[in-house]
């Protein structure tokens, strides 16, 4: 069972979801860009996407042949997060947008917005250089969608965010999701 993430007093605990063997390989190596990608439209190259709250979503649709994921527990020092793809496009005007468009952008030019980024969107960005790895929790994924699907954006982080981040921290700590106190309360069940 992972520890509680402690981070120091300058770093954002963070949480990146994966598949079991990227996990295993994070914590052997550290964060290493990938060359496979989830995602139609690819995220900026050479930075690793963490989150607050949607580590698990991240986590179910990680490629994997078996239905065991993880969410790997990271501490990064605030003055080398960036701002999350998504988030940047939509302050930008693109709430829809290609991959020419995302190519486009310069990262290092919107830096300053990293902390919007996890105050609207629960995601964030860093370099694999300035993560410190603390740890990693596998869990069994079955019937996860049931709990976790959702439409990662401002609206729903200001909405359900509270109930990710602690789904989050939840199943970072080994439990059960299916048991998680508001599972009920989410689902729309008394």
């Amino acid at each position: 069972m992972a520890e509680s993430l402690i981070c120091k007093n300058n770093e954002e605990k963070l949480y990146h979801g994966t598949s079991v063997e990227s996990a295993r390989r994070i914590m052997k190596e550290g964060f290493v860009p990938d060359k496979k990608y989830n995602w139609q439209v690819k995220s900026k190259e050479g930075f690793v996407y963490l989150s607050k709250a949607y580590a698990p979503f991240y986590a179910m649709n990680a490629q994997s042949k078996s239905r065991k994921r993880a969410i790997v527990g990271t501490c990064v020092p605030k003055q080398k997060l960036y701002p999350e793809d998504d988030f940047l496009m939509r302050a930008l005007g693109k709430p829809v947008y290609t991959q020419e468009e995302l190519d486009k952008i310069n990262l290092e030019s919107y830096k300053f917005l990293w902390k919007k980024s996890l105050e609207y969107m629960g995601n964030a960005s860093a370099k694999p250089k300035d993560i410190r790895v603390m740890g990693s929790q596998e869990f069994d994924a079955e019937g996860l969608i049931m709990t976790c699907d959702p439409v990662v954006g401002p609206e729903n982080y200001m909405i359900c965010g509270e109930y990710y981040k602690s789904l989050t921290k939840w199943l970072y700590e080994g439990k059960d999701h299916m048991k998680h106190p508001r599972m009920h309360e989410f689902m729309g069940f008394k």
